[in-house]
């Protein structure tokens, strides 16, 4: 069975990639005697199995994201599974470990996303921004494309004269062409993931879809989480299902999926950011901001 596409499994691992000690866990949960296995690290969190049943998160970059996630994660979602919140600290969440596999490129998986992601865009904002630990915006967007676009614009400004030439130009010429279309799009903000690719999301023994790492949560154009999901192409029975499935609860423009690639030109270019010239991450993203703009 063919798994949903995702080449950044085989991306360079960040030299900045981090662990915990077995004190520094012990500083946030009583000492235990299991076994300890770092999942994945970097600047924004570390993820920690305690054992078989936990596992420790700690919110390196943005403690703040740490009660908001929480939130996210006792939200009460009927659709898809989440890990249970079984502690936490300022600066740290200990949750549930559920066993899972990677998900499928089938139409039986496409469907499940489908309507997980209809759920989650199915909670509504007055405005697009950062979320506060109670899930109101606390941060508004006066104007989200133009942030979205102010972001880009710093990125794009400070990439590796080897990256930044020729891309940078065609992707301000693309934005600027399509600002109108995008500005239209974004006018109903929703509860992003955020982060709602491949990576984060997973197929239990039960049938049920498995959604991870809330901590990017946004509210904003509900095209930005489907861009990522559709990002690495999977297959016309996964896209198919998927959107009738979503359909069913909530709304897709027609050629949804020109529009949320167009969206996810945000996100590729922040994967640029810090990232070197000859990197398979760097030749991958570039590649698909090509297809994007170039459509």
């Amino acid at each position: 069975m063919r798994l949903l596409p995702n080449p950044e499994r085989a991306w360079e691992r960040a030299a900045h990639v981090q662990t915990l000690a077995r004190a520094e866990i012990e500083r946030r949960i009583p000492p235990f005697t299991g076994e300890v296995e770092v999942l994945s690290g970097g600047h924004a969190n570390v993820n920690v199995r305690l054992g078989a049943e936990r596992v420790l998160r700690v919110y390196r970059r943005d403690a703040s994201a740490a009660p908001k996630e929480a939130s996210l994660l006792a939200h009460g979602w009927r659709s898809f599974r989440v890990p249970a919140v079984l502690s936490a600290g300022d600066d740290f969440l200990v949750l549930e470990h559920v066993p899972h596999v990677p998900l499928q490129d089938t139409a039986m998986c496409g469907a499940a996303v489908g309507r997980a992601l209809a759920e989650i865009h199915g909670v509504g904002y007055d405005s697009a921004g950062f979320l506060g630990p109670e899930l109101a915006v606390s941060v508004p967007f006066a104007d989200c494309i133009g942030a979205l676009r102010g972001h880009v614009d710093a990125v794009l400004d400070r990439l590796a004269p080897a990256l930044r030439g020729e891309l940078s130009e065609r992707v301000r010429a693309f934005l600027d062409a399509n600002a109108e279309a995008l500005r239209a799009l974004a006018s109903a903000p929703v509860l992003l993931h955020g982060d709602f690719k491949a990576s984060n999301l997973h197929w239990l023994s039960s049938g049920e879809l498995l959604v991870l790492d809330w901590e990017f949560a946004y509210a904003g154009p509900g095209l930005m989480d489907v861009g990522q999901l559709l990002r690495w192409s999977p297959g016309r029975e996964f896209v198919a299902a998927f959107a009738g499935a979503y359909r069913e609860s909530a709304p897709l423009p027609e050629e949804f999926e020109r529009w949320a690639a167009a969206f996810d030109l945000f996100n590729l270019v922040g994967l640029l950011d810090g990232v070197e010239p000859g990197s398979r991450r760097a030749a991958d993203v570039c590649g698909r901001i090509s297809e994007v703009v170039e459509r």
